[in-house]
């Protein structure tokens, strides 16, 4: 076959072509001592393809061979030993670039400073950087994304600040610097100083700010930036993605949709950020809808469009669509990683089927510490307190260290189960054995266990005694329980505390009330709604919600909004009627509904 290919086309262009450089490179190794134009021709073609292990492994291949590499592909080589973090063949190539006296040469020099400064070695880029004559803006920025990589911000800003001639990458660099350290304020202040200076943003430093303003909330910079980007811009579907993301985690979900709606071509990445950002905003039905006009194209869901659809599923809780979501999720036979596997164990979960979620836990080959939380939590919040500790003590075993997401769902199953006990030892245990420090929601489940117990006094002073500040839910817990207990004195306590937090929320004044009522204290009753009028706090009303047929419909007392409200009265009517004949004859109603 290779010699058929070689009559019909030259070496230099099989091994251009993705879909024959394997039958070429048959070839060259066929060759037992092949000439500097070929391997040249053979580096050249395996770097244009971003094959760069198989780059290294023809390298080592000449070499045994006694081949000689053309100098000019040097810095090809040393770049496939950068992207494929090949420290070591990368300063054999330095020797040997060395010992050739190709050390003169400016690409050389350029691309060793790379190589160093992706592979973390500072000292060695600096070095090779200070050895070379003419000092241009590649190198450096390659030392500023290195200095980015190493956290050290200072060392960049200061090389950035020295030149004399920034190009776009320059700038790119220096703000994806600020932005891998979260300083997000000095990365858009650069930005603006960019554009204040002339410099032209290309789509990379677009993208770039478009994701910092999403992880910084930052709505208003994103549509100023949005506001500078050209139609021609948009056409790059990287750089339109990122602006939809951007709209996605700002939480201005509809002007994302007119963004992904303007697209002329989407990709699976375009797609599948709508889709999650729509169930991350609370909109899993427009999410669904989304997903299946997806599936009618060409582009196939990944792995990140399930996980989305996942928890777009889960938010409704509907059990046919769990079982249809669920089904084609495990058929669509992509690998369960941590990732997908969690995604649908949360779903199984919060719908109930806890069965099947133990199904993919145990299918699962490799589980990171999110996926036994996952599992964790879901036994625990379904009533399965005992099999959710069974767990962590299997997860202990296997040598998965918990974190702080662990320890909540565990306190959270001892607290459904009334384990006090139990639950106060793995608080210990889970500060001094796994050095976890107590967040506020550890401490919610902790005043709650001893709540349950009957212990109010003792969660007050745990709650006194907190390394975190208490908020509003711990002090609700413990008036709740006040009521429960009758102890009025502790209730004043957390009353007052909550006030402070929340002086606008009616539902402390009423519990107050309720507390001071069951005490048989009117006078106090008195004063708590005095209090109300006075701050003109208005109770808010409730609610009774039901779903049916996966819509939910929201019902207040004497309500005449829905749109079947004279109907549903007839029933409720019809069912009065039933219940005052069944106190004179019982056996009348179990005959109605028989």
């Amino acid at each position: 076959m290779e010699a058929c290919l070689l009559k019909t086309r030259p070496l230099h262009a099989l091994l251009s072509d993705a879909s024959t450089s394997r039958a070429a490179r048959h070839l060259f190794d066929a060759v037992p001592r092949p000439t500097p134009a070929l391997c040249g021709m053979l580096v050249s073609a395996l770097s244009r393809l971003s094959s760069h292990q198989e780059l290294l492994q023809a390298l080592s291949s000449m070499h045994h061979k006694g081949a000689n590499v053309p100098a000019g592909c040097v810095p090809l080589i040393v770049k496939s030993c950068a992207l494929s973090a090949a420290s070591c063949q990368g300063t054999q190539v330095h020797c040997h670039a060395l010992v050739r006296g190709l050390l003169g040469d400016v690409f050389v020099h350029t691309a060793l400073v790379d190589f160093y400064a992706k592979n973390g070695d500072m000292g060695s880029a600096v070095r090779v950087f200070e050895e070379m004559p003419v000092k241009d803006p590649i190198p450096i920025n390659c030392l500023i994304t290195g200095y980015s990589k190493a956290g050290d911000v200072d060392k960049a800003r200061k090389l950035f600040d020295g030149m004399s001639r920034r190009t776009s990458a320059s700038w790119n660099s220096m703000i994806a610097c600020y932005s891998h350290r979260g300083e997000f304020q000095e990365a858009l202040t650069l930005f603006d100083r960019m554009l204040g200076e002339g410099a032209r943003p290309n789509a990379i430093t677009i993208t770039m700010v478009f994701s910092i303003c999403a992880k910084s909330g930052d709505l208003d910079t994103g549509k100023r930036v949005r506001a500078l980007v050209g139609e021609e811009d948009l056409q790059n579907v990287i750089v339109h993605t990122a602006l939809m993301e951007m709209y996605v985690k700002c939480r201005d979900i509809d002007e994302a949709r007119q963004e992904f709606d303007r697209m002329s071509r989407r990709d699976v990445v375009a797609w599948s950020t709508m889709i999650a950002g729509y169930a991350q905003n609370g909109r899993p039905h427009e999410s669904l809808e989304l997903f299946e006009r997806m599936k009618a194209t060409d582009c196939r869901p990944n792995e990140v469009t399930l996980v989305g659809v996942l928890s777009a599923c889960a938010q409704l809780g509907s059990d046919e669509l769990v079982e249809q979501i669920g089904n084609y999720a495990e058929s669509q036979r992509l690998p369960l990683t941590s990732y997908l596997g969690s995604a649908l164990i949360d779903m199984y979960t919060r719908c109930g089927y806890v069965g099947r979620a133990r199904g993919v836990f145990d299918r699962m080959e490799q589980k990171g510490v999110i996926t036994w939380n996952s599992m964790i939590r879901g036994l625990a919040m379904n009533g399965f307190a005992e099999d959710a500790i069974g767990l962590y003590e299997k997860m202990e075993e296997d040598g998965v260290q918990p974190n702080e997401i662990t320890f909540v769902a565990l306190l959270a199953a001892c607290t459904h189960a009334g384990l006090i006990d139990q639950g106060m030892s793995f608080f210990e245990e889970m500060k001094r054995k796994h050095r976890v420090s107590p967040q506020v929601e550890h401490c919610a489940c902790i005043v709650d266990l001893r709540c349950k117990s009957g212990r109010l006094w003792e969660a007050y002073k745990f709650v006194c005694d907190m390394e975190v500040e208490p908020n509003a839910v711990i002090w609700t817990t413990l008036l709740s329980a006040c009521r429960v207990h009758a102890d009025v004195k502790l209730a004043k306590l957390a009353a007052s505390k909550l006030l402070l937090m929340e002086p606008d929320n009616s539902s402390i004044y009423v519990l107050l009330s309720n507390i001071y009522a069951d005490a048989g204290l009117w006078g106090d009753v008195r004063e708590i709604r005095d209090l109300m009028r006075s701050k003109n706090v208005q109770k808010l009303s409730a609610y009774s919600w039901i779903k049916l047929d996966g819509e939910v419909h929201k019902f207040l007392v004497q309500d005449t909004y829905h749109p079947k409200s004279a109907k549903i009265y007839e029933v409720v009517d019809s069912l009065g009627l039933l219940l005052d004949r069944a106190d004179s004859d019982p056996d009348l109603l179990v005959s109605e509904f028989c």
